[in-house]
């Protein structure tokens, strides 16, 4: 239902009153209500565990109070701002007494499993914001205390307009009423006092104080998402980088154009301490409402195998079939040809010498094998001998001396170049992707090397692109255009073909082990890392870095290598893997059959345990497992708390204790539960749940740097 508010305001001055009083509320069933209040100039965003309430005057909107119904606490500050940003660089806002915007309508629109509000401005005449209209849209669910917002800016005027500075969501939050406050920063993990400023890897940071956990979500991609906490007394605002910032924002708009800002998110959390509130209140909102990519498979992939250690691009056709051969029913399901098979970059054509028969017969071996086909592909890296660069040479990214760049690498050698993403480069490298899709069967892409900033260059200035063309005008636009393009890509290659999976590289999402919301719902999977250190060294590397970024990714969605199939102690290496997508690289041919009827016997029972629980959409440390180290036990859950099932794997490192009590915290008090080692199928024992929660089980490693890994399973 929509009430044109600003329309009848130039018939008659004071019908918005009337309207006020002859239509009181709306409401919605299904635990949402959201309750447009004429007489108050309020709309009531609730559930049963929150209510925020915007006053919608009409030359206003701000939020009045945010409650807390488990407590009855107001965690803001009445008549906070509703969203700022300079326009030609001048800050405009709504918020309390603004004179920027009007309010022209608003929407309440009920979905199955959520419901939206979309509240419509313009922009008051004499003012800055005269030429815009923006829409604000909020998002709602039944079973969270939870808002998701975002905003879309037009410019309906004549003139271009430049938008900076941009903050889509911005309060004033108080969750302990004057007492001290904790942040968690740094995917959660670390725990740091205000002001604090998000960034890079803040896709989720939690204030808590007086037992109220704030969980503020920024789905912004990459280096561009800014989430700032109490700069400025209880400020919060969440948006895009600030001007003068490293790697700032910056749109320009031109004639009826429009703008639409990433989502962000807020959640309130009642649990005993900060990882529950992750892993509980936000792994929900994850799994339900934020649109995973690798969620939406009916068959999430498992077990894949890459050449890159120790082959690197020395590969060719009997060295692939070889491998094949070797890997042939011992679990895998994707096989990844990494760098090495195109003759250059850019082109993307099959190296003659090293496949005299291109590359199909490889594919279709591979196939035969019973694994899918994979390859590895840079979007923007040209060779400067490539045909493709000499074709379209003056879509290179441009350095700030007017110069052709290369972003990825440790110097700009020019032999390497850059494409710019914002240009009709796009057009060229989706079409060589969809000829490859389509003329070998390829399966999955592992998309690599830097397309706006170097994980490896710390000079900021060596970023982005200095010129300007149809998509952007200069550096900062850039910088987020380059965004928008690969997701949009993304999202083109995956509609077209569905089967299709996307592997975003850290590389190419340009930062250190760099994974966020604005990769996962575009792409399926990142590779994240690479840790040649053998185990069990190397496979400790693999679990922190799941253990660091768990609390606030999905883990699923990280690919961390490079463990070695046939290294001694390989089991270690594997089960380490379960907390993430399992991946091995290696020489399979040096596997014994024993080793080979193990990873099929593994591969198998994992397969098996999410097809029972769904396992690969939980990661749980639950405050019983701690970060992995030498001289200590650890491990991880990935227990399905709606199927009360799941698995735990558990590891002792180089440690004297051949004996741990686990607790598993998340029985049920009245269950029983038996726990199954997944390697033997042997019992480890029965169990009623309040002894799970209370003590735990004993479980016996008797080797150091050995794991296990174990079915938890309900019986009655």
């Amino acid at each position: 239902m929509t009430y044109n508010i600003w329309k009848m305001c130039k018939i008659i001055p004071r019908i918005p009153v009337l309207l006020f009083l002859v239509i009181p509320y709306l409401t919605f069933p299904q635990g949402m209500n959201t309750i447009y209040q004429a007489e108050n100039y309020q709309i009531i965003i609730e559930n049963d565990l929150f209510r925020r309430v915007l006053e919608v005057k009409q030359s206003q909107l701000s939020t009045l109070s945010w409650i807390s119904k488990i407590d009855n606490i107001d965690i803001i500050h009445s008549g906070s701002r509703e969203f700022s940003f300079t326009m030609n660089g001048q800050e405009v806002y709504a918020g309390k007494n603004s004179p920027f915007f009007n309010i022209i309508e608003h929407k309440i629109i009920q979905k199955k499993d959520r419901t939206q509000l979309v509240i419509s401005l313009k922009g008051n005449s004499g003012t800055t914001a005269s030429p815009l209209v923006v829409k604000v849209y909020y998002e709602t669910y039944p079973d969270l205390a939870a808002v998701r917002k975002w905003m879309e800016i037009k410019n309906a005027g004549e003139k271009e307009v430049v938008i900076e500075d941009l903050f889509w969501e911005h309060l004033q939050i108080d969750p302990g009423l004057g007492a001290g406050v904790d942040i968690y920063k740094d995917f959660g993990r670390t725990w740091t006092k205000p002001p604090y400023n998000g960034g890079v890897y803040d896709p989720a940071i939690l204030i808590r104080s007086n037992n109220i956990n704030i969980i503020i979500g920024n789905e912004g991609p990459g280096i561009m998402k800014y989430t700032s906490i109490y700069r400025i007394d209880e400020e919060v605002k969440i948006g895009l980088n600030p001007s003068g910032h490293n790697y700032a924002f910056r749109k320009n708009l031109s004639k009826d154009e429009s703008f639409i800002t990433p989502e962000s998110f807020i959640i309130i959390s009642h649990e005993s301490h900060s990882e529950l509130a992750f892993e509980n209140d936000l792994g929900k909102y994850i799994r339900r409402y934020m649109g995973v990519k690798l969620y939406e498979r009916k068959k999430k992939p498992f077990f894949l195998y890459n050449t890159w250690n120790p082959f690197r691009i020395q590969i060719n056709e009997p060295l692939i079939k070889e491998l094949a051969d070797a890997l042939e029913d011992s679990g895998v399901e994707y096989f990844i040809i990494d760098d090495g098979w195109q003759d250059h970059n850019g082109d993307w054509n099959v190296h003659k010498e090293k496949f005299p028969n291109g590359l199909k017969p490889v594919t279709d071996y591979i196939r035969e094998k019973g694994m899918k086909p994979g390859l590895w592909i840079s979007m923007t890296i040209a060779n400067a001998e490539s045909e493709a660069f000499n074709t379209f040479k003056h879509l290179a990214v441009t350095d700030k001396y007017g110069e052709p760049a290369n972003l990825h690498g440790w110097s700009n050698n020019y032999e390497i170049l850059t494409m710019k993403i914002a240009s009709a480069w796009y057009d060229h490298i989706k079409g060589k992707m969809r000829d490859l899709v389509i003329d070998y069967g390829i399966e999955y892409f592992k998309i690599d090397l830097a397309m706006v900033k170097s994980a490896y260059i710390l000079d900021p200035e060596r970023s982005g692109s200095y010129d300007q063309n149809e998509y952007f005008k200069g550096r900062e636009e850039y910088l987020y255009t380059a965004f928008e393009k690969t997701q949009q890509l993304f999202d083109e290659l995956s509609a077209e073909f569905p089967e299709l999976i996307l592997d975003c590289t850290f590389e190419l999402w340009g930062d250190w082990h760099l994974i966020d919301y604005g990769l996962v719902k575009h792409a399926d999977v990142d590779w994240i890392s690479n840790f040649e250190d053998p185990p069990p060294a190397g496979s400790r590397t693999v679990r922190n870095l799941a253990y660091h970024r768990g609390l606030v990714i999905p883990t699923s969605c990280m690919l961390i290598g490079n463990q070695k199939l046939e290294a001694d102690n390989h089991e270690f290496s594997f089960i380490s893997n379960f907390g993430s997508m399992p991946i091995m690289l290696g020489d399979p041919r040096k596997l014994s059959r024993e080793d080979k009827t193990w990873y099929k016997k593994m591969s198998t029972w994992f397969n098996k345990m999410d097809e029972l629980y769904n396992i690969t959409e939980f990661y749980q440390t639950a405050g019983i497992f701690g970060p992995p180290n030498d001289n200590d036990w650890d491990g991880f859950f990935r227990f399905n708390t709606s199927e009360n099932g799941g698995i735990v794997c558990v590891f002792r490192n180089d440690n004297p204790d051949m004996k741990r009590n686990i607790k598993v915290p998340f029985c049920r008090e009245n269950g029983v539960y038996e726990i199954i080692n997944g390697e033997t199928d042997e019992k480890v024992g029965k169990y009623p749940g309040k002894e799970l929660l209370t003590n735990g089980f004993e479980l016996i490693i008797r080797e150091k740097n050995q794991a296990v890994a174990l079915e938890i399973k309900e019986v009655h």
